[in-house]
């Protein structure tokens, strides 16, 4: 009777370990949907946090609407202008000058145009952040 007490004792704290450490996970992700959709995920994300993914296609008449729906921090999303031509084995240029910098916190929306091109994303954690971002390519109004 006592061996069997043991094991659902064990057999609970592992299970409550686990939940435990499932609580505290963090994530800082962007998934590209296509070439004129993208979503940034933030959950309890560092400051200091980032990622390059692919690239937007801004054609000629479209902009570029963000909206972002952070519970706390900020996040910085730099627009970098990327070769059309560019292969997996050439590294894009992130620390060169963004072409468009949009500083978010909280929830609104905001709308830029800046030409036609290709366009890398580079999202960075300023404040620790939970919340996420969609950039959408759409024609301007």
């Amino acid at each position: 009777m006592k061996r069997i007490i043991s094991i659902i004792l064990v057999a609970v704290l592992a299970v409550s370990m686990l939940a435990m450490t499932s609580c505290g996970k963090k994530e800082f992700s962007g998934s590209v949907e296509d070439d004129k959709n993208m979503t940034i995920t933030a959950v309890k994300a560092d400051a200091g946090d980032y990622f390059a993914t692919g690239s937007l296609v801004v054609e000629e008449g479209e902009e570029i609407t963000i909206d972002s729906d952070l519970e706390s921090g900020a996040i910085t999303v730099e627009f970098l202008g990327s070769s059309e031509e560019q292969s997996a084995e050439e590294l894009p240029e992130l620390d060169g000058e963004p072409i468009y910098t949009a500083f978010l916190e909280g929830t609104n929306t905001q709308s830029v145009s800046f030409g036609a091109g290709t366009f890398m994303i580079k999202p960075t954690v300023t404040e620790k952040a939970t919340g996420t971002v969609k950039i959408t390519v759409q024609p301007a109004q």
